[in-house]
């Protein structure tokens, strides 16, 4: 009993030692079995510990760094957003533009104000339709005749519009000969109309 009273002395004692500062501690044991802890070695058999300082536990699990940081937070750095889009608009087809014929292509070119994410993409709908573009451009052919109502959008990565253009409409027509394909098509020449032939009097 009175050996176990001795041992936890020695612990509380040894505890407070380690809370207060780290340094040299000595541990051995007498003959009787009983372990010793010093700032002196009382036997030639004692053996330096090494007191780990209670804050270091903190240290090592953070990667050594004091600031608390999770290891690779600091050499991690998120790439810089680009600036936001300021606007989005269709340059053509103009609003209200007319082609005439089948056979007539119509290109759409869209304009951002703004810096495009290479992530980003451009797509058209025609009529509701999403149309995938080259670039900042794509190209309708074999439209038929009507009306046909265009925008433009921005998609991210993952196909989520991150700006949408105004509404355009355009219109496609058949050339008819009261809308002629070409309005400034001059007419065909008209011939003149020949003389009526003289009248000859009678003779006597």
């Amino acid at each position: 009993m009175l050996v176990a009273m001795r041992r936890l002395l020695i612990l509380a004692g040894l505890a407070m030692t380690l809370t207060a500062s780290a340094q040299e501690i000595y541990r051995w044991v007498d003959k009787d079995g009983v372990v010793h802890f010093s700032d002196q070695p009382g036997s030639d058999k004692a053996v330096l510990i090494k007191v780990i300082e209670p804050n270091s536990f903190e240290n090592e699990d953070a990667g050594g760094d004091d600031s608390g940081a999770s290891p690779g937070a600091a050499t991690e750095q998120p790439p810089a957003d680009l600036p936001p889009y300021r606007g989005l608009s269709i340059s053509s087809p103009s609003a209200d533009q007319v082609f005439f014929g089948a056979d007539a292509v119509v290109t759409a070119t869209a304009e951002v104000d703004g810096t495009l994410n290479p992530e980003h993409s451009v797509v058209f709908f025609l009529n509701g339709e999403r149309r995938d573009s080259e670039g900042l451009s794509a190209e309708f052919a074999n439209l038929p005749r009507g009306s046909y109502f265009l925008r433009a959008s921005i998609l991210d990565a993952n196909g989520r519009p991150v700006i949408s253009s105004s509404q355009t409409t355009f219109h496609v027509r058949q050339p008819s000969i009261n809308s002629p394909q070409s309005p400034q098509a001059p007419r065909p020449p008209q011939l003149p109309r020949p003389l009526p032939a003289p009248v000859r009097s009678p003779s006597r």
